[in-house]
């Protein structure tokens, strides 16, 4: 999620329209309420858009992970953010973005550990997914468990679908290789196991994009809920 700091000047909704005498605190609070949520509602589409920009195909489930909090008129604070609470049987997207919004050291998993068993190299590497892996992935972008193990249990048995071999002939990088084709004569990448994982920076600047579409909205949402009060204020005399 993300916090923006705004004003809300008065004087300046004075020197807009004189009307703004006819409303109280109250009204004023109102106004500021649906600036507020209409400028993140702004916000959340600007972030839906910048997401192909960052993530290569994001899901139906990634782009449908953004949310906001509206604002109201006893509490005027909106959120905008993408879930990072479980949501039903798939994980939460703000967990499995957060390494390219924030950057991390990669964590060692099981399935890492079993790659470099098989392969033979030292711990402490990782699996990295091939840019067109052959593999599926599940409908939140992953891969499941069952799918490691799968890949996996073949690499070490040998001689069936998928296989570790250097990344090219004298490479000390190993990866994982699926058999493809009639007779299974061509192959594809499956994941690079990369023995020396760098810290990942970040890549998805989520504030930089909420900031700037709230920034740019802000303006016009503040004239428009202006208008709305005055117009509801006026229809009650």
């Amino acid at each position: 999620m993300t916090t923006i700091r705004i004003d809300f000047d008065t004087q300046a909704l004075s020197r807009l329209d004189g009307r703004v005498r006819l409303l109280t605190d109250q009204n004023l609070r109102f106004v500021a309420a649906r600036a507020l949520t209409e400028s993140a509602k702004a916000a959340q589409s600007g972030l839906k858009e910048a997401m192909p920009r960052f993530i290569d195909q994001p899901t139906r489930w990634t782009l449908g992970s953004t949310f906001v909090q509206y604002a109201k008129a006893n509490n005027l604070e909106t959120t905008i953010g993408i879930r990072s609470d479980k949501q039903g049987r798939g994980n939460a997207a703000g967990r499995y973005l957060r390494p390219i919004v924030e950057g991390t050291t990669p964590k060692i998993k099981g399935a890492d550990l079993s790659a470099t068993k098989i392969a033979g190299v030292s711990s402490g590497a990782v699996l990295v997914p091939a840019r067109n892996s052959p593999l599926r992935k599940t409908a939140a972008g992953n891969y499941t468990i069952s799918a490691y193990a799968k890949v996996l249990g073949s690499a070490r048995q040998g001689g069936g679908k998928y296989f570790i071999a250097p990344v090219k002939p004298g490479s000390p990088t190993q990866a994982v290789f699926a058999r493809a084709g009639r007779g299974g004569k061509t192959t594809r990448r499956v994941f690079t196991i990369d023995p020396n994982p760098k810290t990942r920076r970040p890549v998805f600047p989520v504030q930089e994009i909420l900031s700037k579409a709230f920034g740019q909205a802000w303006p016009v949402e503040v004239k428009r809920a202006f208008a709305a009060e005055v117009a509801r204020k006026l229809g009650q005399r």
